[in-house]
C-alpha cells in the first residue's frame, strides 16, 4: 500500500510540475491507449437487442445487419409481419434488414397471408388502380385519392400514384415506395420507406419469396 502512495504521488508531482502541453500529450497518449484497449470488447447493437426495445413496434429506425453485404437474390427472401408492421429482409439465411412497413388497412383491404414470389420488378411505376383525376394539362389535381372505377370529373383524366421501386408478388399487390405510417393504412401492397426499399429492390430478383405473416 505504501509503495502505491509513494508511485501515485510521484505521478502526481510529475503533472504538476511539468507544462500544459506536456500534460496534455501524456494525457492524450493514456486516452490512445484505453480505446485500443477497449475497441475489441465493446458489444455490436445485435438485432436482438433492437427487436427487443420497447419502442420497436412504433419506431420508423431500420436495422442493418452484416448480411447486407452480400449479392445473393437466389438466395434472398422477405418476410412481412402484419402484426408488427415491420418488414425483415435474409440474405443466404441471415437477417440482413429490419424496416417498417406500412400494409393494407383492416376491413376490406388487408394484404393476404401466405408465401409469394416476386413476379415483376419495375423501378419506376405507376398504379393502374389508385391515384388522381388531374387537368387535362396535368398541371392540377382534380380529384386525389380515387380509385379508377370512380367518375371522373368533367376535363379531368385519371393518372395512377406513383410506386417507384415497384415489386410486385401477389396479383395486384406488391411492395414499393410510399407512405409509411405505424399501422395498417394502403389498399393492400406494402409500402416501404425509400431508403429501405431501394436495398430490397437491389438485393431481390423476380423469383426472390415474399413470406407474409
Amino acid at each position: 500500500m505504501k509503495t502505491c502512495y509513494l508511485v501515485m504521488a510521484a505521478a502526481l508531482l510529475a503533472a504538476c510540475s511539468s507544462t500544459p502541453e506536456v500534460q496534455r500529450a501524456r494525457f492524450e497518449a493514456e486516452g490512445a491507449r484505453l480505446e485500443e484497449a477497449t475497441r475489441h470488447t465493446r458489444k455490436a447493437y445485435t438485432f436482438e437487442a433492437f427487436i427487443a426495445n420497447p419502442e420497436y413496434r412504433h419506431t420508423r429506425d431500420m436495422w442493418r445487419g452484416a448480411a447486407l453485404e452480400q449479392y445473393a437474390p437466389r438466395q434472398s427472401h422477405v418476410e412481412i409481419l402484419l402484426d408488427q408492421q415491420r418488414g425483415r429482409l435474409y440474405i443466404k439465411g441471415k437477417i440482413a434488414m429490419d424496416f417498417p412497413i406500412c400494409s393494407g388497412r383492416v376491413g376490406g383491404s388487408e394484404t393476404p397471408r401466405g408465401t409469394f414470389r416476386i413476379s415483376q420488378k419495375v423501378r419506376k411505376y405507376r398504379s393502374n388502380l389508385y391515384g388522381s383525376f388531374m387537368s387535362r394539362d396535368g398541371k392540377r389535381v382534380v380529384k386525389g385519392g380515387i380509385s379508377v372505377h370512380d367518375k371522373a370529373p368533367a376535363g379531368s383524366v385519371f393518372e395512377g400514384a406513383d410506386m417507384p421501386y415497384w415489386m410486385r408478388f401477389n396479383g395486384a399487390i406488391g411492395m414499393h415506395v410510399g407512405n409509411v405510417y405505424r399501422q395498417s393504412a394502403s389498399h393492400g401492397c406494402v409500402r416501404v420507406p425509400v431508403e429501405a426499399c431501394s436495398i430490397l429492390y437491389d438485393k431481390l430478383a423476380v423469383g426472390s419469396k415474399v413470406i407474409v405473416k
